[in-house]
């Protein structure tokens, strides 16, 4: 009897030591990413470093980046030497829109390189974009030149100087008679349009950047004057939309 309780207890000894051992070695090759492959030498078995598949990796990396989900909103803020103001046509257009939809701050940033807009902040709940410009801002009630999506535009800023309208410029403006019509922004374009692409102004130097930036100037001594007639070719900002209309066929033609 004593000698089968020894041998029961020897056993229950070997058996937990057993476990210890394949547990204590399971962690060591766990935490030194290692495995055990045969050898055809004594001891015949052998450890090895783990190797690691790098597209498994990269697939892990892209799968936990900040994506745009459905209920991100979107901000766009121009930062002038002067103030920060709130392009609200973009935001209307693209909180509207899914086309923006799982997209990574990368594929954000090359969406609207065009326009000049680059990500700030970035969460699934808002995304701030920024454009950067070495110019003064515009007044308010004011009608200037820029980019839409890859077009070149009118766009026109509110009492508070942020930018509440845009009209793709066309200049293909003309009545049955030959001559230039007047120049409605709130009017749908009629017959052929032609549209000016950015991509076809690279030629022309320093063109595209003003357009993206804004056309940078130096600011009056006295800020509070008024803009002078004479003033609005040199600043880029004008009064009316038919002299915003008059400058861009200038600036623009071949």
């Amino acid at each position: 009897m004593k000698k089968r309780k020894f041998l029961f207890s020897m056993l229950t000894i070997i058996l937990i030591a057993f476990i210890g051992a394949n547990y204590s070695l399971a962690r060591y090759m766990n935490k030194n990413n290692l495995k055990l492959e045969a050898c055809g030498t004594l001891p015949y078995m052998k450890f090895t470093a783990k190797t690691i598949d790098s597209n498994l990796i990269q697939t892990s990396v892209t799968t936990n980046l900040t994506r745009v989900a459905q209920e991100t909103k979107f901000i766009f803020k121009i930062n002038y030497k002067d103030n920060v103001v709130r392009n609200m046509v973009l935001e209307k257009y693209f909180n509207d829109s899914k086309i923006l939809n799982r997209k990574t701050q990368s594929e954000l940033n090359e969406f609207f390189k065009n326009q000049g807009y680059t990500v700030l902040n970035m969460s699934t709940n808002e995304v701030v974009f920024v454009n950067n410009s070495d110019r003064y801002s515009y007044k308010a009630n004011r009608y200037f030149l820029g980019v839409y999506e890859n077009l070149v535009t009118i766009y026109k800023t509110d009492k508070n100087g942020n930018i509440e309208a845009q009209k793709i410029f066309n200049s293909n403006v003309y009545a049955t008679d030959g001559k230039q019509q007047k120049y409605d922004f709130e009017s749908k374009d009629k017959g052929e349009l032609q549209y000016i692409k950015i991509g076809d102004l690279k030629e022309k130097d320093g063109l595209v950047e003003d357009l993206i930036r804004g056309r940078k100037y130096s600011k009056d001594d006295n800020t509070s004057k008024n803009i002078e007639e004479n003033d609005e070719y040199d600043k880029g900002e004008f009064k009316t939309p038919e002299k915003a209309f008059d400058y861009a066929r200038g600036l623009l033609k071949s």
